[in-house]
């Protein structure tokens, strides 16, 4: 267990290192380290990185997993149903749960949206699904 706490540690430290970059103009969302918690529950948890270009927006959509997002870089707008839109900034944290349905967008029309996504959940379940 503290093996898979160091190993995401430093994974979010090399996430927040390449601030440095040039900036890239096509979303992504890519997983950067996988490990099974629970081989009773078939939990395992994801480790993303996920990047948005300036006024980046989501349609309404919700996740099978729950998320700990902490934002390396920008501004995150969510809108989680029967919440109030919230802005999070450069190094704030936000979790959600599965199932909630939201809207997530990339304010700014200038600066990128870089956020380190920790997922917990079902690893064959669909990331995320869009709701009609």
């Amino acid at each position: 267990m503290i093996k898979t706490f160091t190993t995401l540690f430093t994974l979010l430290l090399l996430i927040s290192g390449n601030l440095c970059q040039a900036e890239e103009s096509v979303k992504y969302n890519k997983v950067l380290f996988k490990s099974v918690l629970s081989e009773e529950d078939g939990k395992d948890i994801q480790v993303r990185e996920a990047y948005f270009p300036p006024g980046w927006k989501a349609p309404r959509h919700y996740h099978n997993s729950n998320l700990f997002i902490y934002v390396v870089e920008g501004e995150f707008e969510v809108e989680l149903a029967g919440s109030d839109k919230v802005t999070y900034r450069q190094g704030e944290a936000l979790q959600m749960n599965s199932g909630i349905e939201m809207e997530a967008r990339n304010p700014s029309a200038t600066h990128s949206l870089k956020l380190a996504v920790f997922q917990v959940g079902n690893p064959d379940a669909d990331f995320v699904v869009p709701v009609q």
